[in-house]
């Protein structure tokens, strides 16, 4: 594409406001005659621009290099310092372009002043800072969410107890950590709720959910909070106790049974008990041993009468 001379300074103009090198015309007497707006900024000058900059330029002009093109054009490659009226020095280096009626000084490389230094430190701060705040924010939204997802994949919807994905999780770890070193025992004890089946086919299924959230709250109530509750299905529940001793394990299921039966509902004539079936895991059985055993217990206590304790070892 051909550009006649009026497009070419439209397209000069256009480039030199554009650049970020700072870009100044000097008349032959070297006074400023025009400037583009990263000069501007670079030196930190609203007013008085066009007789301030040489006045304030630390020493001469020194030149590096200069060339001759023709008889009419002269490049210097050239260094200046220049004091801004905050007493900053600002180190300049660049070309200047020499011609006959003016003079072009095309700045390349240059050490901003140290008020420019303190304002883009200052607003990298901010920046920062804002960018912080931001992250902390979605780093808590995203713990949230994450501590959401976890308790929705460990508790049981209705009751807030464990389900029985997180009992066997933690039953595995208890027993891990008991092949490795001597700790308490590791007590199991399953229990269900007595005629659970009567309760929803003579008041319902809503009135079911109540007798079950209501258990749950009596297990947590009467427990420790080191101790681990599920429900594993319907009205079944298992829990896992460290104790010391047989008589420890048992004691804590007559308190659970003793808790159950004295349970008051209100507007529902409801006397609620549950049978509960204990053992100790076994150091060097299998998992399922020690949750069938504990399992059979609990379905003796029911066989044998419910309302019951059932141990074994």
């Amino acid at each position: 594409m051909n550009l006649n001379i009026n497009n070419s300074k439209i397209l000069l103009d256009y480039l030199t406001e554009k650049t970020n090198n700072p870009i100044i015309t000097l008349t032959k007497d070297l006074r400023i005659d025009q400037y583009n707006k990263a000069f501007e900024k670079l030196i930190d000058e609203s007013e008085h621009i066009y007789n301030s900059f040489f006045e304030k330029t630390v020493g001469k002009l020194e030149v590096y290099s200069e060339k001759s093109i023709d008889e009419n054009h002269v490049i210097k490659e050239i260094s200046a310092s220049y004091r801004s009226k905050s007493g900053s020095v600002t180190h300049l280096q660049g070309t200047l372009i020499k011609k006959i009626d003016e003079t072009v000084i095309i700045f390349k490389n240059f050490m901003i002043n140290e008020s420019q230094i303190i304002d883009e430190i200052s607003k990298m701060n901010i920046e920062m800072s804002n960018l912080t705040r931001e992250l902390s924010k979605k780093n808590f939204q995203l713990k949230l969410a994450n501590e959401k997802i976890t308790k929705l994949l460990n508790t049981d919807f209705l009751t807030d107890l464990y389900n029985r994905k997180h009992f066997f999780e933690r039953l595995e770890e208890l027993v891990s950590l008991k092949k490795r070193k001597d700790c308490l025992n590791i007590g199991i004890i399953f229990a269900d709720i007595d005629f659970f089946k009567t309760i929803n086919d003579t008041y319902g299924h809503d009135t079911g959910d109540l007798v079950l959230i209501k258990f749950s709250q009596m297990l947590k109530e009467s427990l420790r909070k080191e101790d681990i509750i599920s429900r594993i299905g319907g009205e079944e529940f298992c829990i896992i106790v460290q104790c010391g001793t047989d008589n420890c394990l048992t004691n804590i299921s007559e308190k659970l049974r003793k808790n159950c039966e004295s349970m008051i509902f209100d507007n529902i004539d409801i006397k609620l008990t549950a049978s509960f079936g204990a053992t100790f895991y076994r150091v060097g059985e299998e998992i399922d041993s020690t949750i069938k055993r504990a399992d059979e217990n609990m379905y003796k206590a029911k066989d044998t009468g419910r309302n019951k304790v059932i141990f074994s070892l």
